[in-house]
């Protein structure tokens, strides 16, 4: 497996800064990237199923569980 430099380099200095493996970091950024796409599909095929959530819910629902809220790339910030 191979890294692009600038990527490789910047996951090396968050090593560097917290003390972590560079084999942590690394590993903490894939189960992030997975766990978010989890959240994703599970969102989508809920709201598939049972309609979309509004703004309103999803930063009640972030709130409820000590998330910040950010808003689901295929839709526009709420005004």
């Amino acid at each position: 497996m191979s890294l692009p430099t600038e990527v490789r380099q910047a996951a090396q200095r968050v090593a560097e800064q917290t003390g972590l493996s560079f084999s942590a970091i690394v590993n903490d950024a894939v189960e992030s990237w997975l766990r978010t796409r989890l959240v994703d599909g599970w969102l989508a095929d809920h709201e598939a199923a049972h309609g979309e959530f509004d703004e309103a819910e999803l930063r009640s629902l972030a709130k409820e569980t000590g998330m910040t809220y950010l808003p689901p790339r295929n839709r526009a910030p709420a005004a």
